[in-house]
């Protein structure tokens, strides 16, 4: 016997939702349910047997990987082994935890159960007390994409690691990041045609007078490399190491530091190749995301998001064999120091106890910045006039508080750039997410009233200051069904179904301007003369009234169907953090190295200045996690 429902999750986390009470007899069989989870609509399956709940499956949903991976399999088990509905949900993927339970809420309802009988309390473990030491050579605070390139360096020279999660999986930020990185690479580049616009903004970089010696020295090799474009009479487009350096020091308003900018920059295409040769497979032409400012943004072909790198070093880790524990569930608490010099990590474990993980060459903290610490957000925010409270969503984990940083300031470390707080300009106006984008969110921005109001390349500081003054704070990304980065099974570059996403009014498409703009809501008239004089820019490459300097062919929008996605800025980065070196040694307020303790990734500041270019954030994450595990690697 099989049955089918469909169901809304609304109201499902108020406990009293759950009970119901029935009186016709119970049938075994297979009975399914659809409710609607954080992405989009799941399908649970649910056997009952002998008046009980026999088995638990999910046939299909579209929740975030590896976020809602854990509740997929641990709600299930809990509630057949507890027979009861009211097991806890997964710390971190609430809504998905939820929408299983009423799934299997509303099988029961199917199968003529009692439902108030699956409403039992469910006895919880008691946390176990005592303390346990672990031993390794580098403990890394942190598994998102920094820990885990950190960890495959340090492990690459033969040393045993302890890598230690806020969360139950492994990924942080990166794994819910689009992806996107950033390398001059004349490989991926060489096909773009360098337009008016563009020439004019190298020369008038050159045009400069340097700031300090390095910023002269790095300008007369993009000299140097300019005219020898020209002599040659090169088409394609220009780039290099030094070009990505000193725009990505302008674009923080000169607040980063220039050394470590430059480091980044210069290992930016060795780890492209070192990801290449684990698996990452990068797509044959680089192209421009939100903010990048060049079109040097570099996208895998064999995985759709920033997940994938993540996927990618753990997949490495089981194949190579290589000693990397990991420790999830389990808050670091504190830094453990001995004659001045860190050597370990104090951490509570998922069951409870504490946990003295010492570290015999150092302590790496790639725990991330604090995008979802709205108490940290306002206390150090310099740049949005303290408005950054709970009403401000944002792109982050709601792990992602600050605790690295806070961790290392009881130790005198210091910090830089602490104030700057970044809003990522495309994100969902109801979770502040970025996974609801349908096209690259560099293609054209209109209003509710169908007209363009920002140069969609520029800074992303711009670009939020530019969509927080239209009307509602919203705006939408124009695209068309030819440019969108949907796949052949209809869902976007996160995994969901643009169908889902139709029916839940965060993008419209329509045959026509005229058919799309009556369902976004949006003025037709505008809208048509909007595109018409987009597409005749587009032809031409010169004469943006906003003073775009290019359209690529994502971005062009000759012919429909037509797609409007709905997009608010969110909070999204934080440039500030701790102060580290080019070795990534943590600094302390005395100006010298903390012995023992390096840092990378978000959590760390002095790269990004005033404002962060866009993918600029996973090749930070990934080179300085890599440096540092060399670095804490090669400590005898």
């Amino acid at each position: 016997m099989q049955k089918f429902c469909k169901h809304s999750l609304l109201g499902l986390a108020v406990a009293g939702t759950l009970a119901w009470s029935g009186s016709v007899m119970a049938k075994d069989g297979v009975y399914k349910a659809t409710t609607l989870g954080r992405n989009g609509d799941m399908t649970v399956e649910v056997t009952i047997a002998n008046d009980k709940i026999a088995d638990v499956k999910v046939l299909e949903w579209s929740e975030t990987h590896p976020i809602a991976d854990l509740p997929r399999t641990k709600i299930a088990k809990d509630i057949i082994d507890n027979q009861s509905i009211e097991v806890d949900v997964v710390s971190g993927a609430t809504l998905t935890s939820f929408a299983m339970k009423q799934a299997v809420q509303e099988c029961l309802k199917q199968a003529g159960l009692n439902v108030e009988k699956f409403n039992k309390p469910v006895k919880k473990a008691k946390p176990e007390a005592g303390t346990v030491t672990e031993e390794a050579d580098v403990v890394i605070v942190g598994a998102g994409g920094a820990g885990l390139s950190a960890a495959v360096a340090a492990a690459e020279k033969g040393k045993k690691v302890i890598i230690i999660e806020k969360n139950h999986y492994a990924g942080g930020n990166t794994s819910v990041s689009g992806g996107c990185y950033n390398a001059a690479d004349p490989a991926t580049q060489s096909y773009l045609t360098m337009t008016d616009g563009q020439r004019k903004s190298v020369e008038k970089l050159l045009a400069q007078k340097p700031l300090n010696k390095l910023h002269g020295e790095l300008l007369a090799k993009i000299q140097k490399q300019w005219d020898e474009y020209n002599a040659k009479g090169h088409k394609g487009l220009f780039d290099s190491p030094e070009l990505h350096a000193v725009q990505t020091w302008y674009a923080g308003d000169l607040k980063g530091d220039l050394s470590v900018v430059y480091t980044l920059t210069q290992n930016v295409v060795p780890m492209k190749n070192f990801l290449a040769s684990i698996g990452v497979k990068w797509q044959p032409h680089a192209t421009q995301f939100v903010g990048a400012l060049w079109p040097r943004s570099q996208r895998a072909s064999n995985f759709k998001s920033g997940v994938g790198y993540v996927d990618t070093f753990l997949d490495l880790i089981k194949q190579k064999n290589y000693p990397v524990t990991f420790f999830m569930s389990t808050p670091a608490q504190e830094l453990i120091v001995k004659d001045g010099r860190v050597v370990g990590v104090k951490a509570k474990s998922q069951s409870g106890k504490t946990l003295n993980l010492m570290a015999k060459n150092g302590v790496i903290l790639t725990s991330g910045g604090f995008g979802a610490n709205v108490e940290m957000r306002q206390k150090y925010d310099t740049l949005w006039n303290k408005t950054l409270d709970e009403k401000v969503k944002t792109t982050n984990l709601p792990s992602i508080t600050g605790d690295g940083i806070n961790m290392a300031l009881k130790l005198n470390a210091a910090t830089v750039d602490m104030g700057y707080i970044q809003l990522l300009p495309t994100t969902d106006p109801y979770t502040g997410a970025t996974n609801h984008k349908v096209a690259e969110g560099t293609c054209i921005y209109v209003n509710k009233d169908g007209k363009r109001f920002v140069n969609e390349l520029e800074r992303r500081d711009v670009l939020a200051k530019a969509g927080l003054a239209q009307k509602d704070h919203v705006f939408y990304v124009v695209s068309t069904t030819k440019t969108n980065l949907t796949d052949k099974d209809g869902r976007n570059p996160y995994g969901i179904k643009v169908s889902d996403l139709l029916r839940q009014k965060k993008t419209f498409t329509g045959k026509t301007l005229d058919d799309l703009a009556k369902a976004a809501g949006i003025n037709a008239e505008n809208l048509k003369k909007t595109v018409a004089a987009w597409n005749e820019f587009c032809k031409v490459q010169k004469g943006d009234p906003l003073g775009r300097s290019t359209c690529l062919a994502e971005h062009r929008l000759d012919e429909g169907p037509y797609w409007a996605t709905l997009m608010t800025p969110s909070v999204h980065h934080t440039m500030g953090g701790l102060k580290i070196n080019s070795k990534t040694q943590v600094m302390g307020t005395n100006g010298k190295p903390i012995e023992g303790l390096y840092a990378a990734g978000e959590i760390t500041g002095g790269i990004h200045g005033t404002n962060r270019v866009g993918c600029n954030a996973v090749p930070d994450a990934l080179v300085f996690g890599r440096i540092a595990g060399a670095e804490v690697g090669s400590q005898k």
